[in-house]
């Protein structure tokens, strides 16, 4: 399996996890909007086993998710970046994808756009993710 290799914003947390994600999306939800401090946060989705921390020292902060899932964040210890969140009840983590090598997250679908703020320009070339909501 290739990988890619990305990191805080200090350096003290280097990770890699699979080159190929299972999706790449905008999320919308209100918890991401508070964590990025943006409209919407970069979700690089892979297997919950497969994020692989290569150096450095996480925090964790657990929350319950709007769907009752525990999304437990992953954090530097130094700096405060979050670099993942790990969603066991599903078997996903939620990488930083602006934490990946830049070019490298490329949006493939909007999650929770109805919950964009009002002034949020969403890009109506991205499809809904999932296709459904």
């Amino acid at each position: 399996m290739e990988t890619v290799k990305g990191g805080c914003l200090c350096g003290d947390v280097q990770f890699e996890t699979p080159a190929e994600p299972i999706a790449q999306i905008l999320c919308h939800c209100s918890h991401c909007q508070v964590v990025s401090g943006a409209q919407a946060y970069a979700a690089y989705i892979v297997p919950i086993d497969s994020v692989a921390l290569l150096q450095g020292e996480l925090g964790g902060h657990p929350v319950t998710a709007d769907s009752g899932n525990t999304n437990t964040r992953k954090f530097c210890t130094s700096c405060g970046s979050r670099v993942w969140a790990e969603i066991p009840e599903i078997g996903f983590a939620s990488v930083n994808g602006m934490a990946l090598p830049k070019g490298h997250f490329q949006p493939q679908g909007l999650h929770r756009k109805d919950n964009a703020p009002e002034w949020c320009l969403l890009d109506e070339r991205i499809p809904d993710f999932p296709a459904n909501t």
